[in-house]
């Protein structure tokens, strides 16, 4: 086999050339042809996205296996990977063996819970697995706006501290709430593409990047017409138009500091609208009732851009 089928998606949008690009690899169905992880890298590399899945052969009637690649490395679980993932199988392919029927994603990171969440707009959910912690460090602004100094004007005190927050071990973010939508559009990547230390993170929790997600809570969106969270995502000198374990992580710690016992919250993220690319990501949270998190519910959609096939790389 010279030659692989793929698609691209969208995701966290419906319509084409906005969120998030994915590309969808289908893996061979003969063992004999089996990718290597240099295949699969060498792949993600040419697709150049910010995240590229692989999707394995059907072995379960309600479940489908993926392994997501970012272009250095293999990943246990990324957001739009799993979003775009389960709205392929759920709602995009013409395999008549996909369909509602899929239940399951099944990644690095675990089996994750699919389903269809609004037939007519073709929504999708993903029940994330979650291991959440408030680190006890918070990160300062002087050091911010070390990294990112077109913030300067916006914070004359500098006596203003963020938190920093796990999802799961290795998934971590450093909220930082700006005041106006004018604050968020001066955000530039960081200088000198400096990162965010895993120093700040507790001890026992050190592993992984730490993402700076920039916030603007309670904007009045026209497009969805409702108030909604408008958000950046930068890592060094990256920008991510959708950015789902982020938002994921956003919601998760808000319902923890502020909502209460037995309470389902529901959060809508609106990304990526400065880079032309605009993302709408919703995430569920319950607390029960001891104010735990008892499940974390990733929701968006994804639209196909194109489809094709590509050499399969030297081994």
């Amino acid at each position: 086999m010279t030659h692989l089928n793929f698609v691209t998606l969208d995701v966290f949008t419906s319509t084409p050339y906005s969120g998030n690009p994915l590309a969808v690899v289908f893996l061979p169905e003969d063992p004999a042809h089996a990718l290597t992880q240099r295949q699969k890298q060498t792949l993600a590399q040419e697709f150049n996205l910010s995240e590229s899945i692989f999707v394995h052969p059907v072995t379960e009637a309600t479940k489908r296996t993926i392994d997501i690649f970012t272009t250095d490395c293999e990943i246990p679980f990324a957001g739009h990977p799993t979003i775009g993932a389960a709205s392929w199988f759920l709602t995009h392919s013409a395999n008549p063996a996909d369909g509602p029927g899929i239940t399951t994603l099944a990644t690095k990171s675990g089996d994750i819970p699919i389903s269809i969440q609004d037939a007519a707009s073709k929504y999708v959910a993903a029940q994330i697995a979650h291991n959440t912690h408030i680190h006890g460090a918070r990160f300062g602004v002087k050091e911010l706006l070390r990294l990112h100094p077109t913030l300067a004007p916006f914070f004359p005190k500098d006596d203003v501290t963020f938190p920093l927050f796990s999802v799961v071990k290795g998934m971590s973010q450093l909220f930082v709430e700006l005041g106006s939508l004018e604050a968020l559009a001066a955000v530039t990547p960081a200088t000198g593409g400096d990162f965010v230390s895993s120093e700040y993170l507790d001890e026992g929790w050190r592993v992984g990047l730490v993402c700076v997600y920039f916030i603007v809570r309670g904007v009045w969106d026209d497009v969805s017409g409702r108030e909604v969270i408008r958000a950046r995502m930068m890592l060094g000198t990256l920008e991510d138009p959708a950015t789902g374990s982020s938002a994921s992580g956003l919601a998760a710690y808000l319902s923890l500091t502020e909502g209460r016992a037995g309470q389902d919250l529901d959060y809508h993220v609106v990304q990526g609208v400065e880079m032309g690319r605009r993302s709408d990501i919703g995430v569920g949270v319950s607390l029960d009732g001891e104010k735990k998190i008892e499940k974390v519910v990733l929701t968006g959609t994804a639209v196909s851009v194109s489809e094709g096939k590509v050499l399969v790389p030297q081994a």
